[in-house]
C-alpha cells in the first residue's frame, strides 16, 4: 500500500478548497453591498435632517409682509456625493399658530390653524412631510432611485 496522495485525492482537495474559497467570496460581495447600501440610507437620513432644519429657517426668514401668504413649501439645493444626488422636498401642511398672533392673519386656512396655549420659546408649531431621495446617474439621463425616505414630523421654529 502506498502513503502517497493520488490525483484523484488531489483534485477532491483542491475542489473543496476552492469551493469554500467561493462561499467566502460570496459573503464578502454580499457583506459589502450591504455596507454600501447602509452608507447611502445613513446619508439620506441626515440629509433629510438638514432639508427638515433649512425648512425651518426659510419659514423663519420668510417676509410675510410682501407676501399674504405663508410659505408653503420648500426644495433645499440637492447634493451630490460619490455620484449619488441627494434631494428632498418638504411641503408644509399646517402651521399650528397662537391665537391672536400676526402670523396667524397671513396664513389664514386651510394653512393656518390657531391655538389657545404655546410655549414662551415660539408663538407656534409648523406641521412637516418631508421627502428625501438618493439618486444614482446610471448614463444617457437614466437615474435610479436608491434610497427614498418619507417623514412626517410637528417642528417648533
Amino acid at each position: 500500500m502506498r502513503k502517497a496522495m493520488g490525483l484523484i485525492q488531489a483534485i477532491m482537495i483542491i475542489l473543496v478548497v476552492s469551493g469554500m474559497m467561493l462561499i467566502v467570496l460570496k459573503y464578502a460581495s454580499i457583506s459589502a453591498r450591504h455596507v454600501a447600501d447602509t452608507y447611502i440610507k445613513e446619508q439620506n437620513q441626515l440629509f433629510l435632517q438638514s432639508a427638515v432644519e433649512q425648512t425651518l429657517l426659510a419659514i423663519s426668514f420668510y417676509d410675510r409682509s410682501a407676501t399674504p401668504d405663508c410659505l408653503s413649501s420648500y426644495s433645499p439645493t440637492p447634493f451630490k456625493k460619490r455620484g449619488i444626488t441627494y434631494s428632498a422636498d418638504v411641503n408644509i401642511t399646517k402651521y399650528y399658530l397662537q391665537d391672536g398672533s400676526d402670523d396667524l392673519g397671513y396664513c389664514g386656512s386651510p394653512l393656518g390653524v390657531g391655538i389657545k396655549e404655546s410655549s414662551s420659546i415660539s408663538h407656534g408649531m409648523v406641521l412637516l412631510e418631508v421627502k428625501s431621495i438618493a439618486t444614482k446617474n446610471l448614463g444617457k439621463a437614466d437615474e435610479a432611485i436608491v434610497s427614498r425616505i418619507l417623514k412626517r414630523t410637528l417642528q417648533q421654529p
